[in-house]
């Protein structure tokens, strides 16, 4: 008669097959949820790789108000301050306010030109009319009283948001802290 080691070859294969169906299960599992967070959720709302027409003029748009906003000319500073008040909301225009103080002090006794390009941007997320980029810029810096320019590069993240047709920055970060 055939006992039921002589059948399964050794009498632990049952435990062993019981314990890797569990351990199979359980990858499953953790696997559908993973597939679930992928699928749902910011991950799945986010646009910015899917939708090329919209992310490419969110770029545009925000390129444009960093070059204009982070643009300094003593000899028009109205200018800059009006760009500025239009094209940032939010949280951005006193982050703007307290980046721009020193420059605005010293302009007029320096006649300072800042003149701010940006060179890259990508878009890390883009979910409805909302944004988060990642800007790379390079300044010019020209001190007119004493013909001295210097160049410095800039990398910072902004948060963006679109109203009234428009995208504007809401939030700056400079990665300082």
């Amino acid at each position: 008669m055939k006992t039921l080691s002589n059948v399964w070859g050794h009498p632990r294969l049952p435990i062993a097959l019981a314990v890797l169906t569990i351990l199979l299960g359980c990858l499953a599992a953790w696997s559908a949820r993973q597939a679930h967070a992928l699928n749902s959720g910011t991950t799945a709302e986010n646009t910015a790789l899917t939708d090329n027409a919209r992310t490419s003029g969110l770029k545009g748009e925000v390129n444009d108000i960093v070059n204009t906003v982070f643009s300094y000319n003593y000899t028009d500073v109205g200018k800059t301050e009006r760009a500025a008040q239009t094209l940032l909301t939010g949280k951005a225009v006193q982050q703007y306010n307290e980046m721009i103080a020193l420059i605005r002090k010293q302009a007029p006794e320096q006649k300072l030109i800042l003149t701010t390009t940006v060179t890259d941007s990508g878009v890390r997320m883009l979910t409805g009319d909302r944004a988060r980029l990642v800007v790379f810029a390079d300044q010019r810096s020209t001190r007119t009283d004493k013909d001295q320019t210097a160049y410095s590069a800039a990398m910072f993240s902004v948060g963006a948001v679109y109203r009234n047709d428009r995208w504007q920055i809401e939030n700056i970060d400079t990665f300082q802290k």
